[in-house]
């Protein structure tokens, strides 16, 4: 059923388009001008027209046809005043049709934004940016030791959000969704083969055997860098996700 401010909204429009057709319609300028052609044009022009008309018909079809069959000249204004109303009732059906066009394609896309939307508030729940882990990936760096629980808000949005009922009906947010899924994943794979427990129960990318020296191995100052630039590449990308969906979803 339609809302009263869609009738309305139709109504406004049909009154428009009925006062003001759109001659661009060829359909409707075609119609209507052969319409006013027939009311406006002269008896003698218009008998010479019917004349024509009658004996090409007499010649084709061989059957005798004369003018007085055709009846008065009253009837060709009704004829033309006859055309010019059925072009502006095509005219108004037409418009009607693409209105309810754009009713069907506004529903559509309202209940779609509202999926989308209730998905993107289930998201906030499991990865906002105020989480822990968002705080990790944005302030952490990665040569000191970490809580693993840091990491559940990745984890949890890396083990549940690669299924159909995670995924977004628009094209545009499931793009960047996947993509933020696929670099959380392999940053937690990352993280998961650069570190390993410390002493102290805590994670760290630093092996406790070197974690005291001045300097370094090459290898351990390339795996801290490495997981420093992951974490800093899903952070921008966990919070261009998050405005991207507010602008697009408008909440």
């Amino acid at each position: 059923m339609f809302t009263k401010e869609e009738v309305k909204e139709f109504i406004i429009k049909f009154g428009k388009k009925w006062l003001f057709p759109d001659f661009y319609n060829k359909v409707t300028w075609y119609v209507v001008t052969l319409g006013a052609g027939i009311i406006l044009t002269p008896i003698p022009f218009k008998l010479v027209i019917y004349n024509w008309i009658i004996e090409s018909i007499n010649l084709n079809s061989g059957n005798i046809i004369t003018l007085s069959e055709m009846g008065s000249n009253t009837a060709d204004y009704w004829l033309g005043y006859s055309l010019i109303t059925l072009a502006l009732l095509h005219n108004v059906f037409s418009k009607w049709l693409l209105h309810q066009n754009d009713v069907q394609e506004r529903v559509s896309a309202e209940k779609i934004n509202a999926v989308d939307e209730a998905l993107f508030k289930e998201f906030l729940e499991v990865f906002p940016s105020g989480s822990r882990s968002a705080y990790l990936l944005e302030t952490h760096d990665f040569g000191n030791s970490f809580n693993l629980e840091s990491l559940n808000n990745i984890d949890k949005f890396v083990d549940e959000w690669n299924c159909p009922e995670k995924s977004f009906i628009d094209q545009d947010l499931e793009a960047i969704r996947k993509e933020l899924w696929a670099k959380c994943y392999k940053f937690s794979w990352l993280v998961a083969e650069k570190s390993s427990p410390t002493h102290g129960g805590l994670q760290s990318v630093v092996p406790d055997r070197v974690r005291g020296d001045w300097d370094w191995p090459k290898w351990v100052d390339d795996d801290v860098k490495a997981v420093n630039k992951m974490a800093s590449e899903v952070f921008v990308l966990h919070q261009s996700f998050i405005k991207f969906m507010r602008e697009t979803l408008k909440c």
